[in-house]
């Protein structure tokens, strides 16, 4: 599924807000009991810096976000998130494609965490992450470029 990405603006603060809603309530419910929306949004427009974050765009439309924290030592990706109109379609396999060529070119791994509730494990397991260690709620996952000399 072909894809760009655009800025992140601060018109996008509320669109931001909504897909986080849609992808993570029920994983926060499962891991900390509940979700309070109140709270969930102060905490929200607190950390909402656009700079660091990108919006994917599909056929036209928003699809979802993708924030990675870059280093000489490797790539985080602190969050990629895939509207569920969006889910199921290979967008996300398109946009770690691109992160993998990255990290080549770099010759730096990807690194993330996932809450151990999210199905997401799973797909990072399939495209070649590996757990490489964990916290009471999260997996640390890594992905390693084979490197040639």
């Amino acid at each position: 599924m072909p894809y760009s990405l655009r800025p992140v603006t601060d018109a996008d603060c509320l669109w931001l807000w909504s897909l986080k809603r849609a992808t993570m309530k029920a994983y926060v419910e499962q891991t900390w009991g509940r979700w309070d929306d109140a709270e969930q949004a102060d905490r929200f427009r607190s950390t909402f810096v656009p700079g660091h974050v990108q919006i994917i765009v599909t056929e036209g439309q928003d699809a979802g976000l993708l924030h990675l924290e870059r280093s000489a030592e490797e790539i985080y990706l602190v969050n990629l998130q895939i509207s569920p109109d969006f889910q199921n379609r290979g967008l996300g396999t398109e946009v770690m494609h691109g992160l993998f060529t990255e990290a080549r070119t770099g010759k730096v791994p990807l690194q993330l965490q996932v809450l151990k509730v999210n199905p997401a494990r799973r797909f990072y397991e399939r495209i070649g992450f590996a757990v490489v260690g964990e916290t009471a709620t999260h997996y640390r996952m890594r992905w390693t470029p084979e490197i040639s000399p």
